[in-house]
């Protein structure tokens, strides 16, 4: 059995109260298949506005009203991270350079300058490795220096800014990032930086599992390729933190 010629499954999705941001995550956030959405979801409000209202329950009133006082009403609390751009990375020639991480410097500086001037919070995380780290035994050797001295001089922190060590992928794993982060109050993670693949998306889903919502501004992301990017910024869109830190 075909389906009508008139089957539309985004319009049954958003009919089962399929979320916007998983629709868009589904169809890979391609901007012709967006605007098939947000045309399904007007034209879903429209057809809304021409029905009969129908007075609820007592019951559903009070349920509605309860969860609406139950739900606090989030105030952003934001701290951009600055995740491993180092001169390992960055350099031309390097074994482990990111090619592109070089072409986010200016974009990079910027926000890191626009967020002091609003008195946020900047944390560097950088990968660091001791002698005889058994990550260099599968890597070559990188990022071995001071930590601090190892971060690209045109994003260098000032001295008041946290500058936290890692070793792993992830930005959280055996770190203090997440104490850093709570002394700061933070609930909202900006993260930029480099690899976006690998990196980046290990400390984006440990901070979301840590219940801090995650933004990740795409001129201030490089990963090994456009293509690589793309689908990580497509996963995280469709992830909200599931245990979000208090408002």
């Amino acid at each position: 059995m075909t389906a009508p010629e008139d089957h539309d499954p985004i319009a049954e999705k958003l009919l089962a109260g399929t979320p916007t941001r998983v629709l868009s995550g589904l169809v890979g956030l391609a901007p012709e298949a967006c605007a098939l959405i947000d045309a399904d979801a007007e034209a879903l409000a429209a057809l809304a506005l021409t029905l009969d209202p129908v007075r609820p329950s007592k019951g559903l009133r009070d349920r509605i009203a309860a969860d609406l006082a139950a739900a606090p009403t989030p105030t952003r609390r934001a701290v951009l991270v600055v995740l491993d751009m180092q001169r390992d990375h960055l350099t031309e020639g390097r074994p482990l350079e990111v090619p592109r991480a070089r072409a986010i410097v200016p974009a990079l500086r910027q926000r890191i300058d626009e967020t002091r001037a609003r008195g946020e919070s900047v944390v560097y995380v950088v990968d660091h490795h001791e002698p005889g780290d058994p990550e260099l035994d599968v890597w070559p050797a990188h990022n071995t220096g001071a930590p601090v001295d190892d971060i690209w001089p045109a994003l260098a922190p000032e001295p008041h800014d946290p500058v936290v060590t890692h070793r792993s992928y992830s930005g959280f794993f055996e770190s203090r990032l997440h104490d850093v982060l709570r002394g700061l109050d933070a609930n909202t993670v900006v993260l930029t930086g480099c690899i976006t693949e690998m990196q980046l998306f290990a400390t984006a889903t440990d901070a979301l599992q840590r219940g801090y919502r995650v933004e990740v501004p795409r001129d201030c992301q490089a990963g090994s390729s456009a293509e690589a990017e793309h689908m990580v910024l497509t996963t995280l869109s469709v992830m909200p933190p599931t245990m979000p830190v208090g408002a």
